[in-house]
């Protein structure tokens, strides 16, 4: 059994057709959980009549909202009670085998405890068609390699398990993005397993809550370039791995833990310094330490 988790908000252009992706799905033995967290264009009218077509969807009124998206995939896990769990945006469309070679992967991995399996996708929209064959550039084992990404690996690529479940509905008291939570859990308290193959559209359009993927590293440079006026670390994720650090240091080995440490003191330091140590430690961005050294020359830190 596969709990699909999917938090909407002001979906209706999209929603029908991820909906029906699920339907089609050559593994059947799901459940759809749906939460709305406030829509007021037709979203929710969508998924009650989904509840009425099949009884594996299921939506949850309960009155709460407002609750912005990383928050309301956070809250949604306590729905769900399956052995594995996968999060779902409103407005992709996932390939009629995502659940079931996921799910195999899974099976295959033989977590000991807490893991998770990670796919790709093709950035896709109905204009252009696919715009590129690959979302994740870059599939991340440690901390040093994922602590300036500004973002996890995409949230609705996951698949996960009971365990890791547990460690992502302890509370914390800030976050970034879901799946920024999920691969900080992953990659220091779990297993990681990558299936690399696309599994779904991620549809590109200019509603897209983390804006539109890059698609290669070049694309990447280039935004960097273009984007040169922002900071290498966003406020949001910074303090979101503090909150991280501060809730689960007592549950990290000392390397993860030094790490950690390094990272959230680096603004403290002048230029000089904070190059020095990033450099000493082997930092990456997308598995480069020359990409990261380029964005550090670029943009001011934090």
């Amino acid at each position: 059994m596969v709990d699909i988790l999917m938090a909407t908000y002001n979906g209706a252009k999209f929603v029908e057709d991820q909906l029906l992706s699920f339907y089609r799905q050559s593994y059947t033995d799901w459940r759809c959980i749906m939460h709305d967290d406030g829509s007021t264009d037709g979203t929710v009218d969508i998924l009650r009549a989904w509840t009425e077509k099949d009884p594996r969807f299921i939506l949850k009124e309960d009155g709460i909202k407002g609750l912005g998206p990383a928050k309301h995939f956070i809250y949604l896990l306590q729905y769900s009670d399956a052995p594995w769990v996968m999060w779902s945006d409103q407005d992709d469309i996932w390939f009629e085998n995502k659940v079931e070679t996921m799910l195999q992967a899974g099976d295959n991995a033989h977590f000991k405890d807490a893991g998770v399996v990670y796919a790709n996708a093709e950035l896709w929209n109905p204009q252009q068609g696919i715009i590129s064959k690959r979302n994740t550039l870059y599939y991340p084992h440690a901390l040093k390699d994922m602590l300036f990404l500004n973002s996890g690996v995409q949230g609705a690529s996951a698949l996960f398990n009971a365990p890791m479940r547990s460690l992502m509905l302890e509370p914390e008291e800030i976050y970034a993005m879901h799946d920024h939570t999920l691969l900080l859990v992953a990659v220091t308290m779990g297993e990681i397993v990558y299936v690399d193959k696309a599994l779904m559209y991620y549809r590109q359009h200019e509603d897209n809550v983390t804006g539109n993927a890059p698609g290669s590293k070049c694309k990447k440079l280039m935004l960097m370039w273009a984007h040169r006026h922002e900071p290498i670390i966003f406020t949001s994720h910074y303090n979101a791995t503090r909150a991280f650090y501060s809730h689960f240091q007592n549950s990290l080995s000392n390397s993860d833990k030094r790490i950690l440490e390094i990272f959230l003191n680096l603004p403290q330091y002048g230029w000089f310094k904070r190059f020095f140590i990033i450099v000493r430690e082997h930092f990456t961005l997308l598995g480069s330490r020359y990409l990261l050294w380029i964005k550090l020359f670029l943009r001011r830190y934090i």
